[in-house]
């Protein structure tokens, strides 16, 4: 699923403002999964991935346990 929604995941950081911070799901917005499952393992694959997003940064988990990044 990741690979489906590489291209998008792209264009979408590439539109963010310098020093924006964000979340996958709130960046995917109508396509992340309802799955649970789906959108853990999308989450864990983009990470996973990072390195081939230039200028994006791992943040961190916030108190909600979400994971925050930004791009630089």
């Amino acid at each position: 699923m990741f690979e489906d929604l590489r291209a998008i995941i792209a264009e979408r950081i590439g539109n963010l403002e310098p020093d924006s911070r964000f979340n996958i799901r709130d960046l995917l917005g109508n396509e992340w999964p309802e799955e649970q499952g789906s959108a853990r393992q999308i989450g864990r694959d983009f990470r996973a991935n990072l390195a081939t997003f230039p200028g994006v940064e791992d943040e961190g988990r916030d108190g909600a346990n979400l994971r925050w990044y930004r791009k630089t």
